[in-house]
């Protein structure tokens, strides 16, 4: 009996240790080289012309579908990229993050104080290891720790960002070198996501990414190499930090040893598996307290036909007649009456609401132009066999009567070297009007950037009860309601949603809103929400004089 027992020890022994072999790398790669875009999307990746790209998804993995954390800012993807965690756990929520400076500390810290890098585990793991990082935007180089890397360096611009990181993998030959490339996020901000000058800057990152890759052939490191493409956000407009799919969804690009061919990957992808990934691939043990998990699916002799949850792939949503553009949703102000048409080239039904819900397989199918006139949120979606298979539509058309005054008083001032709303009375205002909404439409400015623009109005609250407000804004702008300051959404920052709770009786309220551009572009919009009001953007006939 004791013979037996020892067996059945032995037994599952072995039996665990075959299972914990079969989940790695037979051989770990030697040499894993990442190039992270910032600001790249998947239409990006799509539409600009990119054959190297292209040719590392022919002949490696990928997906069009991986999501980053939020918020979608920099700061906080970049670190989740590099540091296998959420933002509640390495505490990097924005980009005013300091490792001096900072509202939500790390569960945990390794070296400098710092939650654990892919850098910091590799030294700790791998001494002798060559590790580089090479980045163009100066923020990344205070999320990683300085004292892992032999190489921290950051290029002027794109291309010196790639020629040193090119130097470096042919000189060193490094364990890990990452690489960042800033110009892309750049061109969304000065000329929109999906400009033409954004699908040029895609297609600049895509040659110089060949050049780091031809680099790594050159060193002769391709056969014991993976290289990865990946970016922390994408973009709507000209920002990023909200929750739209274009905002949230990145590409991962995997190729090398032992990546399958041509290969999409189905099941999601978080933008804290790449860390993960890196460590699987290297052969090295990751942190407890890291969340992300391995691509293992990527890789040659690992398979996911078991599971039931792949991601889903959601189509393009419907269009509307009046669509959005940039950060503006679609929609818009309106006399009295406005027709509503809806569109798809793919063919699906399409299935609409009037009451700011999310469309179901019961919500009624369009077949034809309907007209409103009256303030309404609009939300549809694609069905297929009775499921949603697209992402949201969402429209706000508001209504004014004809001959109905502007209700909404502005001023604009002019700044210099903005980094926070100033203090208004102590300047001059260069221009005044009246404009229809609290937004920046319709204000004309002197010029583009170092301005400030103050918003006073009176809003009519029918309902007693709590109310939300919120802005959007690039860059700061901050909210008031009879004198209370309800929404700070203040600095310098890409198109952020802000939000606050005000209890409000019936009647007239005062309400002020002022918003500044520091630089690049800039816009501003309002919205609230209360009793039987779903969340839409402020409308003019809620403004009074």
């Amino acid at each position: 009996m004791q013979h037996f027992r020892l067996f059945i020890l032995t037994f599952f022994f072995f039996y665990n240790t075959l299972s914990i072999i079969a989940q790695s790398l037979n051989t770990p790669v030697q040499h894993v080289v990442v190039v992270g875009v910032d600001g790249m999307s998947p239409d990006g990746v799509r539409k600009a012309n990119t054959p190297v790209m292209d040719r590392l998804m022919a002949e490696g993995a990928f997906t069009f579908h991986a999501r980053c954390v939020t918020p979608s800012t920099s700061s906080s993807n970049w670190a989740s990229m590099i540091m296998g965690a959420d933002v509640e756990q390495h505490g990097i929520n924005s980009n005013d993050y300091e490792r001096d400076n900072f509202v939500l500390p790390p569960v945990t810290v390794g070296n400098e104080d710092l939650f654990p890098t892919i850098f910091g585990i590799l030294r700790d793991q791998k001494p002798d290891a060559k590790i580089g990082a090479i980045y163009q935007w100066r923020g990344f180089g205070r999320l990683f720790e300085k004292s892992a890397v032999n190489l921290d360096t950051c290029g002027k611009n794109e291309y010196i960002t790639a020629q040193l990181a090119a130097g470096f993998i042919k000189k060193e030959k490094p364990s890990l070198c990452f690489v960042h490339l800033d110009h892309v996020d750049d061109a969304g901000h000065e000329h929109g996501h999906g400009s033409q000058e954004y699908y040029a800057a895609v297609s600049r990152a895509d040659s110089l990414i060949g050049q780091i890759w031809q680099a790594v052939k050159d060193a002769g490191m391709a056969e014991n190499t993976l290289f990865v493409v990946s970016a922390d956000h994408g973009g709507v407009g000209h920002g990023h930090g909200g929750y739209a799919m274009a905002e949230m969804e990145i590409p991962f690009i995997l190729w090398g040893k032992a990546v399958k061919n041509n290969f999409a990957i189905t099941l999601p992808v978080y933008q804290y598996d790449n860390a993960a990934t890196l460590a699987f691939a290297l052969g090295i043990e990751q942190p407890y307290a890291w969340i992300g998990r391995p691509v293992k699916t990527a890789f040659v002799g690992f398979s996911n036909e078991t599971d039931k949850y792949p991601a889903i792939q959601y189509l393009d949503a419907p269009t509307f007649d009046a669509s959005a553009q940039d950060n503006r949703k679609a929609g818009g102000l309106f006399f009295s009456q406005k027709q509503v048409k809806l569109s798809t080239e793919t063919g699906k039904e399409i299935r609409y609401t009037l009451d700011g819900k999310v469309p179901n397989a019961q919500s009624p199918i369009y077949s034809e132009p309907f007209t409103l006139n009256k303030n309404t949120v609009v939300r549809a979606g694609l069905f297929s066999n009775g499921a949603h298979v697209s992402e949201i539509a969402d429209a706000y058309y508001r209504f004014v009567p004809y001959g109905a005054d502007k209700t909404v008083s502005y001023q604009v001032f002019l700044g210099e070297e903005l980094e926070n709303i100033p203090d208004l009375s102590k300047m001059k205002p260069v221009s005044s009007g009246k404009t229809w909404e609290l937004c920046s439409d319709g204000i004309p400015l002197p010029r583009p950037e170092q301005v400030i623009v103050q918003l006073e109005s009176d809003i009519l609250i029918e309902t007693a009860g709590f109310y939300n407000f919120y802005t959007r804004s690039d860059d700061g702008s901050v909210l008031w309601v009879d004198g209370i300051k309800v929404v700070n959404n203040d600095g310098t920052h890409g198109v952020v949603e802000k939000s606050g709770k005000i209890k409000l009786e019936s009647g007239m309220h005062n309400i002020q809103l002022i918003w500044f551009n520091s630089g690049g572009g800039g816009y501003l919009d309002s919205w609230y929400m209360g009793p039987g009001i779903v969340k839409q953007l402020i409308p003019a006939s809620v403004l009074k004089d």
